[in-house]
C-alpha cells in the first residue's frame, strides 16, 4: 500500500504548473482578464453614442416645429381677416346696388310719369271746354291727346296685339265670347275686340278679350280643341 500512495504523489506533484492551468483556461486569441477588463472600460464610460446630445436635438426640433406652428397661425389668422374684409365688401356692395336699382327705377317711373304730363293737360282742357264746345271739335281735342299719348308708350316699348279679323292665338288673345257663323273662311277668326291688349318690348303685357267666330253648331269644347290644334300648327 505503502507503493501505490508514493505513486499517487507523484503524479500530483508532476502535473502542469498554475501558469500552464491559466493558459488553457484562456481562449486563443482571447486577451487575459485584465486587459479585456481595461479595454471595456472606455465603452463603458462613453456609453451608446451620441446619448449624450439626444436632449439637445429634441429641444432643437421642437422649437423648430413650435416656430412652423406660429408661422401657420398667424397665416391662418391673416387669411381670416381677409376672409372678414372680402365680406364686409361684398355685403357693401350688394346694397349699393339695391340702392342703385331702385334709384334707377324711381327715375325710369319719373320720366315716363313726366312724359305723360302734357297728355294730363290735354284731357284738363278738353273737359273744360267740353261745355260750350261742339261735339266735332271735342273729338278732335279727344282724338289729338289719344294719338300723344300712345306715341309717349309706344317710345317706352308699348305695343298693341293684333287681334280684330286675326286667327285667334291663345298665346296673345283670351276668347271672353264665341259668334257662330256659316262662313268657313271665317271660322276661328277674332271678330269683336272688347278690351285691347299690349306687349312691352316684346313681351305679352295683358292679353286681348276677343269674340271668336265659330262654325254653326259647334260645341265650346269643340272650339278649344280647334284652338288648339291651330297652337300647334303655329308653333310648329
Amino acid at each position: 500500500m505503502d507503493a501505490k500512495q508514493d505513486n499517487k504523489d507523484n503524479k500530483m506533484n508532476n502535473g502542469p504548473a498554475s501558469g500552464e492551468r491559466e493558459e488553457r483556461l484562456t481562449s486563443p486569441g482571447e486577451p487575459p482578464a485584465g486587459e479585456a477588463g481595461e479595454a471595456a472600460t472606455p465603452e463603458a464610460k462613453d456609453g451608446p453614442a451620441g446619448a449624450g446630445e439626444e436632449p439637445g436635438e429634441e429641444n432643437e426640433i421642437l422649437t423648430r416645429l413650435q416656430a412652423e406652428l406660429a408661422a401657420k397661425e398667424e397665416a391662418l389668422a391673416g387669411l381670416q381677416q381677409r376672409y372678414l374684409r372680402l365680406q364686409a365688401d361684398f355685403d357693401n356692395y350688394r346694397k349699393r346696388t339695391r340702392r342703385e336699382q331702385e334709384e334707377l327705377t324711381r327715375l325710369a317711373n319719373a320720366r315716363l310719369i313726366e312724359s305723360l304730363l302734357p297728355v294730363l293737360d290735354n284731357l284738363e282742357r278738353a273737359l273744360a271746354a267740353a261745355a260750350g264746345a261742339e261735339k266735332q271739335a271735342l273729338e278732335t281735342g279727344v282724338e289729338m291727346t289719344l294719338r300723344l299719348l300712345k306715341e309717349i308708350l309706344s317710345q317706352e316699348g308699348l305695343m298693341p296685339v293684333a287681334a280684330l279679323g286675326q286667327p285667334f292665338d291663345p298665346e296673345v288673345h283670351e276668347a271672353v265670347a264665341r259668334e257662330e257663323t256659316p262662313e268657313l273662311d271665317k271660322i276661328n277668326l277674332v271678330v269683336e275686340e272688347f278690351r285691347r291688349g299690349y306687349t312691352l318690348h316684346g313681351k305679352l303685357l295683358r292679353p286681348a278679350m276677343v269674340k271668336v267666330a265659330v262654325a254653326a253648331g259647334a260645341t265650346e269644347q269643340e272650339t278649344k280643341q280647334e284652338a288648339g290644334e291651330q297652337e300647334v300648327d303655329h308653333n310648329g
